[in-house]
């Protein structure tokens, strides 16, 4: 078939000619250009999306302007939708010194997103509650972290969609059937083989740093990684946002771990990897270096929680800081969202927290924020994801390490070298 022959169903030809309405005419002559692009059939439906395109920071007034009109004209999303994090605490703005004007002009986009049905999640986590997709489900995300879990972990299938066309995708409820919807596209490329020695000590610092280095070597092509022998939900999470962050990796599979790779002949679909690549500690090691853009010493804020921290991490959190204080000239920010804020509140792990002087960051996350007013330097984090963007979204040098250091650092007020 030629770029353009699209198939289109009755209904499909009707929304085009906009006998439902001008929003779905404007979201589906939109996705239908990108499949004709992509060389799709057809449209298949879709059972849930998620937007980024909710943040101030990413639409700004150009995104205001749209969401008005298509709220004016009674734009409706037709599947389960959620937002990922915004550019605000929508509690505590003022606490972290959002201009208010700032902060308003997010708030308006709140409400247009929720006048159009959308579920205000603000979350980069929304598997977690509210949006869980099932294996094979075809879905219309967006937030790169979130697309290497649902298509990795889960084993949905969604291509890594850009802000607008996540909209457009929810509120015709379907989108094109190209990439990742296909089964032969989501066979893996390249083997990546963990050496004896790395895989015996796999631990939690070491997923975001694979991550990060996945990312790097795998380009454009399917990564196949074995000899992980283990893993949870927090550290695949890790690892899906620290690959989805270096690179443009969509889907990873993990022999034993991940329901596409219950072994790496099934992953690959039978067919020989087209390149393979060692990984050892020496690689590990100089990429955790890599990670860090000063040498230890200072430190302004600790940023934990990304992707949003879950219930077991707060927890966690808790448990490493009870008792203890924070130092005065150090901010320790965790970010989560409100659901699990609230659950965390209600466990009292966030009364240990906070009383050892640490914030909740809810909604939102330091990547998202208008932080100069804060003045920050050095900033400290296990996060893979914020150790590749915050020395450009905020504006810091940035030292990678694990989170137990974080929290030491925050208490002493400095990064050891390691």
């Amino acid at each position: 078939k030629r770029m353009a022959d699209m198939d289109l169903t009755e209904e499909e030809k009707r929304i085009l000619e906009g006998e439902e309405g001008e929003p779905k005419r404007i979201s589906i002559r939109i996705l239908k250009r990108i499949g004709e692009i992509k060389g799709a059939d057809r449209f298949i439906p879709i059972a849930s999306a998620h937007l980024v395109g909710c943040s101030y920071q990413i639409a700004g007034e150009a995104g205001i302007e749209i969401y008005k009109k298509l709220a004016e004209q009674g734009a409706r999303v037709s599947v389960p939708t959620t937002l990922d994090p915004g550019s605000i605490d929508f509690e505590r703005w003022r606490e972290f010194k959002t201009p208010e004007e700032y902060a308003e002009r997010q708030i308006i986009i709140g409400d247009l997103l929720e006048k159009m049905g959308v579920i205000p999640l603000w979350t980069c986590t929304p598997y977690y509650l509210l949006n869980v997709p099932l294996f094979g489900q075809d879905l219309a995300w967006s937030e790169s972290s979130a697309v290497v879990f649902v298509n990795s972990v889960i084993g949905a299938r969604t291509n890594r969609m850009s802000a607008y066309v996540d909209l457009c995708a929810s509120i015709l409820g379907k989108v094109p059937r190209f990439g990742l919807h296909l089964p032969e596209e989501r066979r893996g490329e390249i083997l990546v083989e963990l050496d004896r020695e790395l895989s015996d000590l796999f631990s939690d610092v070491h997923f975001p740093v694979l991550g990060y280095l996945i990312g790097q070597i795998a380009e454009d092509k399917i990564p196949v990684i074995a000899g992980i022998k283990k893993a949870n939900f927090d550290q695949l999470k890790a690892f899906s946002a620290a690959a989805a962050s270096t690179g443009s990796a969509a889907l990873c599979h993990i022999v034993g771990i991940t329901p596409e790779a219950p072994s790496s002949e099934r992953a690959f679909s039978g067919r020989d990897p087209v390149k393979r690549i060692r990984v050892g500690i020496n690689e590990m090691r100089k990429m955790m270096e890599s990670m860090s853009t000063y040498d230890g010493g200072e430190v302004d804020v600790v940023g934990i929680g990304c992707p949003h921290a879950s219930i077991d991490q707060i927890r966690r959190y808790a448990e490493l800081l009870r008792g203890r204080k924070i130092k005065e000239s150090v901010e320790l920010w965790i970010c989560t969202n409100e659901m699990v804020e609230k659950m965390a509140r209600r466990m009292s792990y966030i009364d240990t927290i906070e009383r050892a002087g640490g914030k909740m960051m809810v909604g939102t996350c330091l990547n998202d924020c208008p932080l100069s007013k804060w003045n920050f330097q050095y900033l400290v984090t296990d996060s893979g994801k914020f150790a590749y963007y915050t020395p450009t979204t905020v504006g810091t040098k940035c030292y990678f390490t694990t989170t137990k250091a974080c929290i030491e650092a925050a208490i002493k007020g400095r990064i050891e070298g390691e």
